[in-house]
């Protein structure tokens, strides 16, 4: 690993592939339907090329997104049965994310690896810790851009393998209402339909089926959600006492940031949600401002409309405080 981004192209990709044999895929902490659907599509592509695979998470999969999982596709890190493997692994495929902390305790062994490294993802501001990049920041969501892998492999995708690429593409565009959601990206997901995957139930099953403490979860968080820079801004707060007292955990929590954009006049809005080291933060915009810049500021970063960062040690008050007045800021301009 070098100081360098080597970006590449399909083709470039397609021959490494070719040449290597055995391979660990992985993606970030908290897995969503990008990071998961993308796994399992280049997976069932790389198993009919004949290779050895396994898919090492940090995070097991959510309770939403288990339908994606067969046959223990689907690996939680474990030290002790999982370190050889990714030391002795010919490559190590980096889906949807381009920075190694977002792999937490598998950092340091990924490092230590001997595998070739591979990233294939469509975030901003990749850091140099793979070999190369399979980096496409116009893409809707790294399983387009797996889509395109396979259709330059004349990969045949089945109904399993599309219903895959259909989650990740759904969930990273918003049902289809983020701006990346281009023309060419409505005929793929017709060529993914044809395969007779049903979008009503996965719809339902990745939105639709929760216990009910995420919805007394959901209550307890918009009865608190306040509006700022003359109604312009929204925050959204989630303790870990209110986790605790709806029996939810932070799975629960995927996509109720969106909903601090559902108010009128709102242009900008945060969710900031507890852990055990300080704050995570989600950013969403409505177009007007880009919230990566302001990502970036709290130490974190992302896409244009929508980003996230960590803050460690700060107290709620004092990092509300400083939301809204870099908020407020934003919007004068």
């Amino acid at each position: 690993m070098g100081d360098t981004v080597t970006i590449i192209d399909i083709p470039v990709l397609l021959e490494r592939i070719e040449s290597l044999q055995s391979f660990v895929l992985t993606t970030h902490v908290h897995p969503d339907g990008d990071a998961l659907g993308s796994e399992a599509a280049l997976y069932h592509f790389l198993r009919r090329e004949g290779k050895n695979v396994r898919v090492i998470n940090a995070d097991a999969v959510p309770a939403n997104l288990a339908f994606l999982e067969s046959n223990g596709l689907f690996e939680t890190w474990n030290p002790a049965a999982h370190e050889r493997e990714l030391m002795q692994a010919d490559a190590i495929i980096c889906l949807d994310f381009n920075q190694p902390d977002r792999v937490r305790g598998m950092e340091p062994v990924m490092r230590a690896s001997t595998a070739f490294r591979i990233v294939i993802d469509h975030h901003l501001h990749p850091k140099p810790f793979a070999d190369i990049y399979l980096s496409r920041t116009e893409a809707s969501s790294t399983a387009e851009i797996v889509y395109d892998i396979l259709t330059a492999a004349e990969f045949p995708v089945d109904r399993a393998t599309a219903t895959a690429l259909y989650v990740g593409i759904m969930t990273d565009t918003g049902s289809f209402r983020f701006e990346r959601t281009t023309p060419r990206l409505h005929r793929i997901v017709a060529e993914l339909m044809e395969t007779g995957l049903d979008p009503m139930a996965i719809h339902r099953m990745v939105f639709d089926d929760y216990a009910i403490g995420r919805t007394m979860l959901l209550g307890r968080i918009l009865a608190g959600i306040e509006q700022h820079c003359d109604g312009r801004a929204s925050i959204l707060v989630v303790t870990g006492e209110m986790l605790s007292e709806t029996g939810t955990t932070v799975e629960d929590v995927e996509n109720i940031v969106n909903y601090g954009l559902a108010i009128r006049d709102v242009e900008l809005t945060a969710l900031l949600m507890e852990t055990a080291e300080g704050w995570k933060i989600s950013f969403r915009s409505r177009g007007n401002v880009a919230v990566n810049d302001i990502a970036a500021e709290f130490g974190g970063g992302g896409h244009r409309l929508a980003s996230g960062a960590r803050v460690d040690g700060e107290e709620l008050s004092v990092l509300k405080q400083r939301l809204i007045q870099r908020f407020c800021r934003a919007l004068a301009r």
